[in-house]
């Protein structure tokens, strides 16, 4: 009978030394949502690397299982480290900023004090398992805003979670991704910092803006961040946007400085404003200034594609996909809102083309029969295509 009770007072005593896996109080977790605890293969023969994201929306869970919780998902052209591999999958460290909860009571003076109290990716007993701390185990961290029963903490170390292999491939050494993090936060300072000085810029009267700061600043995203294209196409549409606003503007600039017939008309009670000037009061070499900061967008525009192209390459390029269009050249002096060009070319009476430049003096050939190299242009809607002059021949 004795060897009976001495059989089953181990038998207590190993049911309630066994380890518990404890969040918030007895009884035990039942949780079964956790990270993969099995290794990955990472010894002498695997190599840590960093791996470059080549999907989309690329997931990483926390186990290799394509059942398992997803941790967050990844972007394309996005960086991790590698550090072993599991069947298909690769093993990868955790995302820097990425934090963990543990349950405040079993928090003494930021000391542990439990058995195996687990760690989740929430503040919650069903979130998944990404690691443990026992009795003595020092912690740092703040109660959690969600739920003030938990207390927010760093990742346990080493916590590391998995990519499927086919999204990752090999882009350098473990410490590019430092590399890469260091510019990755470079480009988002650029990239804020330029918006909020254009935001400035073009809150100014036009005559202080300075659209050169702004564009550089762009160019520099675009041209010196390619790794990163999600950051360059912002960048290339709010350049684009601030580059269509700074030519409105200027446009209504030079429309106004040229002007000497700005006047008001009074109509029916009401009082218009006649935003266009006499075609008459402007010297030959003005109405050629006027057309400039249209070419100026179109070269811009055209630039933002071509890295370290000048305004001459523009219209080398301009003319390689010329064509040629022959008539009567007359001046266009209508007073007409958009209009797409301040020269008319005619064939029998009928308009076949509105045309303007600013490298050719067109008055010069006005009432002659011409041959002129034209690149195609925006018409604004009117009747007859538009282009601009190259050459005449």
């Amino acid at each position: 009978m004795s060897k009976a009770y001495a059989l089953l007072a181990l038998l207590m005593l190993g049911a309630f030394s066994a380890p518990a896996f404890a969040d918030a109080a007895p009884p035990l977790d039942k949780s079964i949502t956790s990270v993969d605890t099995t290794p990955a293969h990472s010894g002498s023969k695997f190599k840590a690397f960093t791996g470059k994201i080549v999907g989309s929306n690329v997931r990483m869970r926390t186990s290799a299982d394509l059942d398992s919780h997803i941790i967050t998902e990844l972007s394309k052209d996005e960086y991790v480290v590698v550090t072993g591999e599991k069947g298909d999958f690769y093993t990868v460290e955790a995302p820097a900023d990425l934090k963990a909860y543990i349950f405040r009571g079993f928090i003494i003076d930021d000391v542990v004090e439990g058995d195996r109290v687990n760690v989740r990716l929430s503040p919650d007993r069903d979130a998944p398992i990404i690691g443990h701390y026992s009795t003595g185990h020092s912690v740092n961290g703040n109660i959690c805003d969600d739920n003030n029963k938990w207390m927010e903490i760093d990742a346990p170390e080493n916590t590391q979670f998995f990519i499927a292999k086919e999204y990752v491939e090999y882009a350098g050494k473990p410490e590019l991704k430092v590399v890469q993090d260091k510019r990755k936060a470079t480009v988002t300072q650029l990239l804020e910092s330029t918006n909020l000085l254009s935001q400035a810029e073009m809150r100014k009267a036009f005559h202080e803006i300075d659209i050169e700061r702004v564009t550089h600043n762009y160019s520099s995203i675009i041209n010196d961040f390619s790794d990163f294209p999600t950051f360059v196409a912002s960048a290339k549409k709010e350049l684009h946007a601030i580059q269509e606003d700074y030519l409105h503007r200027k446009i209504s600039f030079l429309e106004a400085k040229a002007s000497n017939m700005g006047k008001s008309q009074e109509v029916n009670g009401n009082i218009y404003e006649v935003a266009y000037h006499s075609e008459d009061a402007l010297s030959p070499t003005d109405r050629m200034k006027v057309w400039e900061p249209i070419e100026e967008a179109m070269y811009l525009s055209w630039s933002s594609m071509h890295h370290a192209k000048t305004m001459d390459d523009f219209y080398t390029d301009q003319k390689m996909k010329s064509k040629t269009i022959s008539g009567i050249l007359e001046s266009y002096k209508e007073p007409v809102k958009n209009k797409p060009g301040n020269f008319v070319v005619k064939d029998r009476d009928i308009t076949v083309a509105y045309v303007y430049s600013t490298h050719v003096n067109l008055e010069d050939f006005v009432g002659k029969r011409v041959n002129l190299i034209v690149s195609s242009r925006p018409n604004n809607s009117f009747a007859f295509p538009a282009y601009y002059v190259l050459e005449v021949e």
